[in-house]
């Protein structure tokens, strides 16, 4: 009988220790959200651009998307295979690479800038790599 009570007695205590603290901490869960994107879409500094010649913004990108805005990002290559791992500052993107797209020459430990379209840290549909090349 003194079992079955001090038993007993231990479950009502644990329950009351879990329902008590549930109240005295319960706090709104932070909210999850994408990291911001601090990259400026690219332009190309290197050649003038043509304005003579129309942009049809309907054509899809070469990714197969249509109308995806183009950005840059720079850093180390962590990892390399049939996607990429990028370190940019203290944090990991995870891109996959454009159809077409050559990685000749660059290895794990190179600094890259890589120029990409979709948003960062979406994991679902990680961004798209269009161009690569060494700093």
């Amino acid at each position: 009988m003194k079992r079955a009570a001090s038993i007993l007695l231990v479950g009502v205590m644990a329950l009351s220790l879990a329902a008590c603290g549930k109240t005295a901490k319960e706090s709104p869960a932070p909210a999850t959200t994408a990291p911001v994107e601090t990259t400026a879409p690219v332009t190309d500094t290197t050649a003038p651009m043509d304005e003579t010649t129309p942009v049809d913004e309907t054509a899809p990108a070469e990714t197969g998307t249509p109308n995806e805005e183009e950005h840059a990002v720079s850093g180390v290559v962590n990892k390399l295979e049939d996607y990429l791992v990028l370190v940019v500052g203290d944090d990991y993107q995870v891109f996959d690479f454009a159809k077409d797209l050559k990685v000749d020459g660059i290895n794990e430990g190179d600094e890259v800038t890589v120029v990409y379209t979709g948003t960062l840290g979406d994991e679902k549909t990680p961004p798209v790599v269009i161009e690569i090349a060494k700093n």
